[in-house]
């Protein structure tokens, strides 16, 4: 009976020592960067490679990216995929030493099919906070259908090249777009305390329209940059998931370049719900709805099933009021003006969400409530670069504990 005391004490003592030397656990994977998928009619691609730079809210030890076929009417197929660090935003060139292939199952090249989506296997690659990055997509069959999978405004210089120039130094990307196309997430393994994710579900103001070029000056950009500046525990991805256009309750064909805007009420399950470790939406929607004559309780009821099914899915939800749209002719009539206080009373009020962001409050003109403060307008819709940054920075960060 002493010899087996003896050896089940040694077990113990040994057991700790083990348990500390094992290496530990890989952090989930996290979402730090993504946009909505639209469909757009064009331009064409065929044996080209795309560039195309995306400024991750997240930094991480490695990378894995999304593709996305949801609106082409064929297939697509890339004959390479390349992934890199960007030497800096709006120009085509590489990070010497950080390029990487990117392969999906093993294989270099992949074929997306119509409708789906699909994750690359990791990337032995890492990026800090900040840092762009350059993927590269070699497009050898499917580029050139009637309708394509991109996302219409991507507020920064895409670059084109002719053949297979994945990974390639130099200057062979002569052309440019203005559309992030196929390319629709990209995750990455952060540090262990990081939480998740924040999806921010919004129209033309998310989306970024009237920000610096290649500047990542959005409001989303602002409050991953305040969240950035806070202990790794606190610190959370910011995923903008902005359309032109959108609207919580119709579809949209009509506007915003060539894309479609598909209704917040429609895209949720893609765009929110099925992003990585996504913890939080921000529900910034509803003034195009207005702007088509939504009445209040039309518009209400649909951002309520849109804060339920997110409920359902763990989602916390931060509801943001809507913003102002008034000027002396063209702009809200009375009857919408006051649907948007009507909403926006609610939003405040009917304890729905599990916390506000007072977008209204942050830029509207104290004299003239019903319009955005002159400082801060693009025109008399669209907030400013300054108009961004007041939204960023009147987000309340104790909403994300």
């Amino acid at each position: 009976m002493s010899g087996l005391l003896g050896a089940l004490a040694a077990a113990a003592l040994v057991a700790p020592l083990m348990a500390t030397s094992a290496p530990a656990a890989a952090a989930p994977w996290t979402g730090a960067w993504a946009t909505s998928p639209q469909r757009e009619a064009g331009p064409v691609f065929a044996d080209q490679t795309l560039r195309m730079l995306v400024h991750p809210t997240l930094g991480g030890s490695s990378l894995r990216i999304r593709l996305a076929n949801n609106f082409g009417d064929e297939d697509v197929t890339f004959g390479a995929v390349n992934l890199a660090r960007a030497v800096a935003s709006g120009a085509p060139d590489l990070v010497a030493g950080s390029s990487r292939r990117v392969t999906f199952r093993g294989r270099g090249t992949v074929t997306v099919r119509a409708g789906t989506q699909i994750f690359s296997d990791p990337v032995d690659l890492g990026v800090d906070y900040g840092q762009d990055l350059a993927v590269d997509l070699y497009v050898t069959a499917g580029g050139d259908a009637a309708a394509i999978t991109g996302h219409d405004a991507a507020q920064g210089t895409q670059f084109v090249a002719a053949g297979n120039r994945a990974g390639a130094t130099g200057a062979p990307f002569t052309s440019t777009v203005n559309s992030w196309f196929w390319l629709d997430g990209v995750d990455v393994r952060p540090a262990q305390a990081v939480r998740g994710s924040i999806v921010a579900l919004g129209d033309s103001i998310t989306d970024g329209a009237y920000t610096t070029w290649n500047g990542n000056d959005r409001w989303t950009d602002g409050l991953a940059a305040r969240l950035q500046a806070l202990h790794t525990r606190k610190q959370l991805g910011v995923l903008n998931e902005g359309i032109g256009g959108n609207q919580v309750l119709t579809d949209r064909t009509d506007c915003c370049g060539s894309g479609t805007s598909i209704s917040a009420l429609k895209r949720e399950g893609e765009d929110v719900l099925s992003q990585t470790r996504a913890r939080y939406l921000i529900l910034a929607d509803g003034i195009n709805d207005i702007g088509y004559h939504a009445d209040a309780d039309t518009l209400i009821a649909g951002m309520k099933t849109i804060v339920d099914r997110a409920h359902l899915a763990g989602i916390k939800v931060i509801g943001a009021t809507i913003t102002p749209y008034g000027c002396d002719s063209g702009c809200f009539s009375s009857t919408q003006e006051a649907t948007r206080q009507e909403v926006n009373a609610w939003v405040r009020t009917s304890r729905v969400f599990d916390g506000v962001a007072d977008f209204d409050a942050a830029i509207r003109d104290p004299q003239i409530p019903s319009q955005v403060l002159p400082a801060y307008q693009a025109d008399h819709l669209h907030p400013n670069i300054a108009g961004q940054k007041a939204m960023a920075d009147s987000i309340n960060l104790d909403l994300f504990r």
